[in-house]
């Protein structure tokens, strides 16, 4: 698949997204949220935490520590521990698992509800989308 392809069902998923709270503070407190990933059929691929640090009412930091589940193919730079940087936009999370690279990303897009973080999970390599599914961020 290719990159336009990812921007565009980006821009379809905000559309489904823009009722969401405006600010982060409001809806997700610092802490620990327990992360499941899912593949578009919807098995668990992945599991762990991901760790928030809230730098103001738009925009986080944090860390993450993720273990796959079973043997899932091509869920790209989520397995393993990183640091993870985001920002509200349009009423959305989006969250990029590994800030520090032009390609090789995975990006969680989701809404927040009661401290929790859930939507869909983008693998885009130097070829454009080549993964994705669901995930939910659930608070400790």
């Amino acid at each position: 698949m290719n990159s336009k392809f990812f921007f565009i069902f980006l821009l379809l998923s905000s559309c489904f997204l823009l009722t969401c709270n405006n600010s982060i503070v409001d809806s997700l407190s610092n802490g620990n949220y327990n992360y499941t990933a899912y593949d578009s059929l919807g098995r668990v691929v992945a599991e762990g935490e991901l760790f928030f640090k809230f730098q103001d009412s738009s925009n986080v930091k944090g860390e993450w520590e993720i273990v796959e589940v079973g043997n899932p193919q091509n869920i790209g730079p989520q397995i393993g521990k990183g640091k993870l940087e985001g920002e509200l936009t349009d009423g959305q999370l989006m969250i990029g698992l590994n800030p520090d690279y032009v390609d090789n990303n995975v990006t969680l897009v989701g809404e927040i509800e009661n401290n929790i973080y859930s939507g869909n999970w983008f693998y885009s390599s130097f070829i454009g989308l080549t993964n994705y599914g669901l995930f939910e961020a659930k608070k400790e």
